[in-house]
This record gives structure tokens, sequence and C-alpha cells, in this order.
């Protein structure tokens, strides 16, 4: 599952909007857009803030687990 995928598979998952997850993270809801759409990779900054804020490790996004 590619990062896009996992990223709003977690987010929805924990009820979130993307506001929402913005709001936790710090990260804009625009960029969590484009993370979500494909169009953009995170930093490792940007990626750790996303998954504490979905309270996962950062090492689970960046899993490549077709299986999910």
């Amino acid at each position: 599952m590619e990062l896009s995928q996992k990223l709003k598979k977690l987010r929805q998952a924990r009820g979130f909007s993307q506001t929402k997850l913005a709001e936790i993270s710090g990260v804009s809801q625009s960029f969590i857009a484009y993370l979500e759409a494909g169009t953009k990779q995170p930093t490792v900054r940007i990626l750790r803030k996303l998954a504490a804020a979905l309270n996962v490790p950062a090492s689970v996004l960046l899993e490549d687990n077709d299986s999910n």
C-alpha cells in the first residue's frame, strides 16, 4: 500500500477529517490533501508529525505492505 493510501486509511480509521489531522499535526490541510492524492511526498519532519498525530510509529507510514 502506498503512503497516500495508508495515510488516508489511518486518518479515516481515527475519524479525522483532513482539517482535524491538520490541526493536530501542525501540517497544513492542503499539504495533507496533496499527500493523500499522491502528488507530493513528505519530509521526514512532516512524516513524524503525521505519525504522532495518528498515534503510530513513522515506520508504519513508510512500510510497503501490499497485504493491507
